[in-house]
């Protein structure tokens, strides 16, 4: 790990980031690391913590070394466990809070739960404003249908950009909405979205437990598959994403869709959809339904 930033608190603390600066992790911590300063340098002693690192690295090595040979010695070439297959390579990355996505070009099949812990997400600096088709939600090539009667929403995430929405407000509190949404977007290559994949975790891990989702809990992937949207490669991704929200004591939380799609040729960003409905309602389900369904990329 060498990019310094803002990453999960090693010592497992939910909730908790602490700063890497590219040699030891800081003894500052913080719950929102879109937002903490950068700690300034640890000065203290660096010639005795120099001293001491060497001397533990030594005593490591003489004994990796003494169990090296006692291990050739026992068992030759051999494998003490037994079976002769290689080791498989961890292709998991953590995501720092500086712009941009450390991710795998091919990641593992997401899990079918993840935790509550919040991700730092990228902050991206272009921006775009494709002209807009009656009925149509549009970001550069990337279009789908509209919904009937669900409202134009000026919802902005930190992460994407050229973005269109629509809303349908389920349940109204005091000072928040309940809502379902639908709308297109576009993410940067600059910003680390670079592969349909990798890019689709991400854009889910953000809005669940940072960007979006008040009280989230958990997350339960339904779906994580490679399709086609008119020929171009695209990345599906179906999850529930649960929460606890004192103000919709009646909601158990959504059922979020992710599309990332190659727009193809020389183009510097991804497209991207994102739908949701509150689990368990089938009347708004058969609407965002019907509008994914009509998903298509222009030209």
């Amino acid at each position: 790990m060498s990019m310094p930033g803002w990453y999960p608190d090693p010592s497992g603390t939910p909730g908790r980031f602490r700063f890497w600066d590219g040699d030891r992790w800081s003894d500052q911590t913080t719950a929102d690391p879109r937002h903490a300063p950068i700690p300034a340098p640890d000065r203290t002693s660096p010639q005795r913590k120099s001293d001491r690192g060497w001397i533990i690295a030594l005593v490591v090595l003489l004994a990796v070394t003494l169990i090296a040979v006692v291990a050739f010695v026992v068992w030759g070439t051999r494998n003490p466990l037994g079976g002769g297959g290689a080791a498989t390579a961890d292709s998991n990355s953590y995501a720092p809070s500086v712009p941009g996505w450390d991710e795998t070009s091919a990641p593992p099949p997401p899990p079918s739960a993840s935790g509550g812990t919040l991700v730092a997400c990228p902050q991206t600096m272009r921006s775009g404003a494709t002209r807009q088709q009656p009925g149509k939600l549009t970001a550069d090539t990337l279009q789908v249908n509209q919904i009937g009667g669900w409202s134009a929403d000026p919802m902005r995430l930190a992460f994407t950009y050229d973005a269109h929405w629509q809303s349908l407000t389920i349940y109204q509190g005091l000072t928040s909405r309940w809502q379902s949404t639908l709308g297109v977007g576009l993410l940067a290559n600059a910003d680390g979205f670079t592969d349909i994949a990798p890019s689709a975790i991400a854009v889910m891990e953000c809005l669940a437990s940072s960007d979006y989702y008040d009280g989230f809990t958990h997350r339960v992937d339904l779906a994580s598959e490679q399709v086609a949207i008119n020929g171009h490669a695209a990345w599906h991704l179906r999850s529930e994403v649960h929460v606890q929200n004192p103000d919709f004591p009646q909601v158990q939380g959504d059922v979020v869709d992710i599309y990332v799609v190659d727009l193809g040729g020389a183009k510097d960003h991804l497209g991207w959809l994102y739908s949701c409905y509150t689990i368990g309602d089938t009347t708004v389900q058969r609407q965002v339904e019907s509008a994914l369904s009509t998903l298509t990329v222009l030209g």
